[in-house]
């Protein structure tokens, strides 16, 4: 732990799942704060996560060992507690940020809580029959309400929060996500060939990136893409990540695809794509399709505006924040009007080529979230 007076503390609790919205988050903003010379910050995890490779070891407290529940929920709510409690006690006078949803039964004087979106008040599947996770996402909001502030990913998603969870608009601030750093370094054409050659993909190609939970909306999007391959030949469609099972949460993308019957080579199932490999993957696509009903933002557009592609972008909640460029947007329930988008981009992709806002780049996000973090401290807030 570096030496001096401790200015922020972070919640290392979303970095048991490195690989999700909360758990990128947290990791890209750890990362950000470690370039920097002026904040001294600690990240407080559990005993057992284990860490990301490139995260500050130095920089972290780990809670005492304890008997961890076995349900994923009730360990978070068990660890949520102590984690408040140890940082109330040990570290009083810094600024407390959660990177993610929390609550407990103890508050530090200072603190500041992301509260990504509240997509689950409006697709309610995602808080299952468990009637303890409705429970504890209820009280998530009651406790960033009481907070000193909320931060959340997007203009649409602090009138959700406004709107849906009741917290008052004068505590919630925007912050946008940012994009890695890796996805504004150059590629090289021998990159792009490394990395069709490694996932056996075409020259051309179509790409999507972003999970498989049901309002990713990926049958509308199979279902326009074999309409629009009726009446031209379209490069193939990759579906890029682990595709679950169909349950009530999920896409059925098997049971689409089966309905679809198009040829073997025309969507692509090149399974897991290791984070290394993502900006080169986004870079080689011809085109970056994005059908989501819902996003509190909406990184995997971002991430590949970042690289150079062309989007098509659902044109719901957060997205237009992200990807600014009407041409680039379609209704992700307009059929007829994707199926006219695809047979163009079938033409001429680089029409939908768009520019990322410097809002969503590391320099600038952290820059805003320093000086949020000192108006907390300086009592501005």
């Amino acid at each position: 732990m570096s030496n001096g007076k401790i200015h922020l503390v972070l919640s290392g609790l979303p970095l048991a799942n490195p690989h999700v919205g909360q758990g990128v988050y947290t990791f890209r903003l750890i990362s950000a704060l470690a370039r920097r010379a002026d904040i001294n910050f600690a990240i407080v995890a559990r005993p057992d996560v284990d860490l990301p490779k490139g995260l500050p070891r130095d920089k972290f407290i780990f809670l005492p060992k304890a008997r961890t529940p076995k349900h994923d929920l009730l360990a978070q709510i068990f660890w949520s507690e102590r984690l408040l409690r140890f940082v109330a006690r040990e570290f009083s006078n810094a600024v407390f940020h959660s990177p993610g949803p929390i609550s407990g039964t103890c508050r530090p004087n200072r603190t500041l809580v992301t509260l990504h979106d509240c997509i689950y008040r409006r697709f309610p599947r995602y808080t299952g029959r468990f009637f303890v996770r409705r429970l504890f996402l209820r009280s998530t909001e009651r406790f960033a309400a009481r907070s000193s502030m909320v931060l959340t990913d997007s203009e649409f998603s602090k009138k959700e929060l406004i709107t849906q969870a009741r917290i008052p608009a004068q505590r919630i601030d925007v912050l946008y996500p940012w994009v890695g750093s890796e996805y504004l370094q150059p590629i090289s054409n021998t990159d792009i060939a490394l990395i069709k050659r490694k996932l056996n993909l075409p020259e051309r190609f179509w790409l999507y990136v972003g999970g498989y939970d049901y309002r990713k909306n990926i049958e509308f999007l199979l279902r326009a893409y074999a309409e629009a391959n009726k009446k031209h030949r379209l490069p193939p469609l990759v579906l890029a990540g682990q595709i679950p099972p169909f349950t009530r949460a999920t896409c059925d993308v098997y049971g689409t695809l089966k309905d679809i019957a198009l040829c073997d080579d025309q969507i692509l199932l090149p399974g897991p794509i290791s984070e290394t490999d993502l900006p080169m993957l986004y870079r080689a696509a011809s085109l970056f399709i994005f059908p989501s009903l819902m996003e509190g933002f909406g990184l995997p557009p971002a991430e590949a505006m970042a690289v150079g592609a062309p989007v098509l972008v659902s044109n719901k909640a957060s997205l237009p924040e992200v990807v600014q460029t009407a041409r680039c947007l379609f209704d992700p329930q307009g059929h007829d009007a994707l199926v006219e988008k695809l047979l163009a981009a079938a033409e001429n992709e680089g029409q939908f080529s768009a520019g990322l806002s410097p809002n969503f780049t590391e320099a600038y996000g952290v820059s805003r979230y320093l000086d949020l973090i000192n108006g907390i401290n300086e009592g501005r807030n």
